[in-house]
């Protein structure tokens, strides 16, 4: 990333008053969309969640048949291909299998083939954020991608999270998108400045792998269930998530993926000594595409929609397959010993439950915390707390979506950081846990 001092003749005067006011007040509106709380019925929320949440109160069924339509005309589509190789036989059997879900929750309103009701509900949750809070928000996503805002955030805080991270300003932007809306969204926004040449392949993987903490609401959630203070929580997890990434970002298999762009195009990173406001919106007009906002939106929703399609039908396999695996204790009980053995080492508090909710966190992270007995000690949950809002990898989220839209991602990249994450949270947990009772004797 260059760094670079600003242009005696970059002067705010000399930029279009259009092209100011535009910047400024659609990226003010992606803004307040996304991460500015409002007071709505007495309640704190944000708007995107308030404009989805109406949806889905008024129009889910119509919501559903939708996505059985698309899933549907997927399926056709591929079916009347002439040539199939073995994964478009796979893919298709798949959707009709998902097809036959969906048809059966539309009609019957439950999920016969489940039997836990729990991953039931935490499924229902998933499949609403990818069939209306994605499309939804990718009508605003133009106003937080596409008019200034990632220049800014590259000329404020390159020189920081460079220094630290080993990546641009603008994955600050991208890490609230996961901290405060979810992390499909924030998949999809990677994806998206991938795939436009505005992130680099290190940065993208980086991301993909390491930012999808539980978003904010999850995290309530969280330290209400496991009776933890909040505030307790977050200080915690936050030191603990910046440490890892700290030297996940200097470690393989992160370290050794190419800096380069999936295409090459006129946007530039840049890193701004003095007059960051006046630089960044200075080029960003120097590198913007003149596109139709109106065009814009349609093209980021159309997207979406494509990208949800076919992600609904490995999401509810994945989460059947889940279904399957947790009812078998055998299978749980194997893979927890493999953590059970670290953290006894370590001598950790009640080590077998955390090892467990470990396990079942890989699977899917709420239906840990909600498997688990709340009648162990302070420490141990709030243990679980952390590395479970941090691990960053579940087999129901971003495997599901880097297998679908990112297969440069390889499965040994996401075995690597998952195992190298949960090591280097343990051993910090580790080393703050005896620091304290040291202090505390």
């Amino acid at each position: 990333m260059d760094d670079i001092k600003p242009s005696k003749s970059t002067k705010i005067s000399e930029i279009d008053f259009k092209d100011f006011i535009k910047i400024i007040s659609f990226s003010a509106l992606g803004i307040c969309i996304f991460f500015f709380p409002v007071i709505i019925n007495k309640q704190l929320i944000f708007p995107i969640f308030f404009i989805t949440d109406l949806v889905y109160l008024k129009y889910e069924q119509f919501v559903y048949i939708c996505v059985v339509v698309f899933i549907a005309l997927l399926s056709i589509k591929q079916i009347g291909k002439n040539e199939k190789d073995l994964i478009d036989k796979i893919d298709i059997t798949l959707k009709l299998v998902s097809l036959l879900i969906l048809i059966i929750l539309i009609t019957k309103h439950e999920f016969i083939f489940f039997k836990d009701e729990d991953l039931v509900q935490i499924m229902k949750e998933s499949i609403f954020k990818i069939t209306i809070l994605l499309p939804i928000s990718s009508l605003f996503l133009p106003f937080l991608l596409d008019y200034g805002l990632l220049y800014l955030f590259d000329c404020f805080f390159s020189r920081f999270t460079k220094r630290f991270f080993r990546v641009s300003g603008k994955n600050i932007l991208i890490f609230l998108i996961f901290f405060f809306i979810d992390s499909f969204l924030g998949f999809y926004v990677v994806y998206k400045l991938y795939k436009e040449g505005k992130l680099r392949k290190n940065e993208c993987i980086n991301a993909v792998l390491n930012y999808p903490v539980l978003n904010f609401s999850l995290v309530i959630y969280i330290s209400t269930q496991l009776k933890i203070n909040f505030i307790t929580l977050v200080i915690c997890y936050s030191f603990i998530f910046a440490i890892t990434n700290i030297i996940i970002c200097r470690i393989y298999p992160i370290k050794n993926k190419q800096k380069t762009f999936f295409v090459k195009n006129k946007y530039k990173e840049k890193s701004c000594r003095k007059n960051k406001f006046k630089m960044a919106i200075s080029l960003y007009l120097q590198n913007k595409e003149g596109k139709n906002i109106f065009k814009n939106i349609l093209n980021y929703f159309n997207e979406v929609i494509n990208i949800a399609s076919n992600i609904i039908p490995i999401l509810l396999i994945s989460f059947l397959f889940t279904d399957i695996l947790i009812r078998n204790d055998n299978i749980i009980n194997t893979l927890s010993n493999l953590y059970s053995m670290f953290f006894e080492k370590l001598k950790m508090p009640y080590y077998d439950y955390i090892s467990k909710s470990i396990t079942l966190g890989f699977f899917n992270q709420i239906y840990s915390i909600e498997a688990l007995n709340n009648a162990i000690t302070f420490v141990s949950r709030l243990i679980i707390a952390i590395i479970i809002i941090c691990q960053g990898i579940s087999f129901t989220t971003n495997i599901v979506f880097i297998r679908l839209n990112m297969r440069f991602i390889t499965y040994k990249d996401i075995l690597v950081v998952y195992i190298e994450k949960i090591l280097i949270m343990s051993l910090i947990i580790f080393l703050i846990y005896y620091f304290y009772l040291g202090f505390s004797a």
